[in-house]
């Protein structure tokens, strides 16, 4: 019997989703402010529009090695973005954060 080659269904296919992480992370930052040790700010897309977004932190460094970066999660937000890529709903919603000194 011959294998026939057939193509997958296209329903999740990249290109059908546009994906919009720069622009939903010059959103964030711009309305909750740069934290002072910023590490990174983390998009994950998930469905119709629907993304997490994690902005990670730098810890105080406590002494116990110099050559290792401890990192945590300083804020987490669920989000509903347009298909323009404009944020339309958070949760919780975007406030500016107040940072330690």
């Amino acid at each position: 019997m011959a294998k026939v080659d057939q193509a997958a269904p296209q329903k999740d296919d990249p290109v059908a989703e546009s994906d919009h992480t720069e622009k939903i992370k010059a959103q964030i930052l711009d309305k909750i402010g740069k934290p002072p040790r910023l590490h990174n700010v983390e998009v994950c897309q998930h469905h119709n529009g629907n993304y997490r977004v994690n902005i990670w932190e730098k810890l105080d460094p406590t002494g116990d090695s110099a050559f290792t970066t401890r990192v945590h999660i300083g804020a987490s937000y669920y989000l509903k973005v347009s298909d323009s890529g404009e944020i339309l709903h958070s949760n919780p919603p975007l406030a500016k954060l107040r940072f330690p000194a």
